[in-house]
């Protein structure tokens, strides 16, 4: 059983890779995440949400674990309108992102493209907390181009009755390149009041080990791709006793299997799902003994036929390791 005191452990939302199918693969197979959150939901020119985004956060495809929902919004009406949606649907806790680094987003004044405009992520809380009934959360970065704008920011926060701040120390124009600032983590964490979540390049055990003993007053913590490429790796930081190589290897064809199944009956036509798939085998393959080889395999399905054999071949390969 798991102790009170293990970290608390949140997945990362990744837009076409953390969606419902593949969470509830993961919750199913490997488990040892607190929060799972979606992808963001966000407001097409025609003001309806994405048919997409309503099913990924639908309360019937999301049962058996914790999931908070995510959205976009860069003014208070699309902020309103997306989390009285999701407050009906029962979810109790709303994260808004503030983090996206995309410049299709960010142009538009959305994500990371707020946080230049304090006084704008002002005017969204003033106008939309004090209507909801639900928790809100943020998901930030450090800046758009400069980490000078989180220094405006926090003074904004602290001013709202948040229930945590998940902070990445990149700023947006350097997507996923160099690595965060945890010296300016450290800074955040002094300044702002509301309970702080760590963000970023928690790929192992090492990692993390490493970020816990240096943020000893953290007790949350985000990982995305570190666990797209080990699905294991929640419970291995939470010290839980992993099976053997084979059961280890079963249970991966198990999780791939689930997650091929979901996307057949989600998706038409044969390439939409070997595209989809191939996304999902972008980190997948970094279990198996060579992670370009792996993917090369794949990548190259032309059908399902190509596909199913890559796979069967890219496990075999696994399983002759044991």
């Amino acid at each position: 059983m798991e102790s009170k005191t293990q970290p608390g452990i949140y997945f990362a939302p990744l837009q076409e890779s953390t969606d419902f199918i593949y969470r509830k693969a993961h919750a199913l197979h490997f488990g040892g995440i607190d929060k799972y959150f979606s992808p963001y939901l966000m407001i097409q020119k025609d003001g309806s949400i994405k048919k997409s985004h309503l099913r990924d956060t639908a309360p019937e495809n999301c049962s058996g674990y914790s999931l908070v929902p995510q959205i976009l919004a860069g003014n208070s009406s699309d902020f309103l309108f997306l989390a009285n949606h999701l407050e009906k649907m029962g979810y109790p806790e709303i994260n808004w992102n503030l983090g996206c680094p995309y410049p299709m987003v960010t142009r538009k004044g959305m994500g990371s493209g707020l946080l230049p405009q304090p006084e704008k992520i002002r005017e969204i809380l003033d106008s939309s907390i004090p209507k909801l009934n639900c928790r809100i959360s943020v998901k930030m970065r450090a800046g758009l181009v400069s980490t000078d704008e989180i220094f405006q920011v926090v003074p904004v926060l602290n001013d709202y009755p948040l229930a945590e701040v998940i902070f990445h120390s990149r700023i947006a124009k350097q997507l996923y390149s160099g690595t965060p600032d945890r010296d300016l983590f450290a800074q955040i964490s002094g300044l702002i009041r509301h309970p702080l979540v760590y963000n970023g390049d928690l790929c192992d055990v090492d990692d993390f080990t490493h970020a816990q003993e240096k943020f000893l007053t953290v007790t949350n913590w985000m990982i995305g791709r570190g666990l797209l490429k080990n699905p294991f790796l929640a419970l291995e930081i939470k010290g839980v006793q992993l099976p053997g190589k084979k059961e280890k290897v079963d249970l991966l064809e198990h999780f791939h299997e689930e997650i091929l199944t979901g996307y057949t009956a989600m998706l038409s036509g044969q390439s939409h799902l070997i595209t989809r798939m191939t996304k999902f085998w972008e980190y997948f393959c970094f279990l198996f003994p060579v992670p370009h080889k792996a993917f090369k395999r794949v990548k190259k399905s032309i059908n399902l036929s190509k596909y199913e054999i890559a796979v069967r071949e890219n496990f075999l390969q696994l399983r002759s390791e044991e």
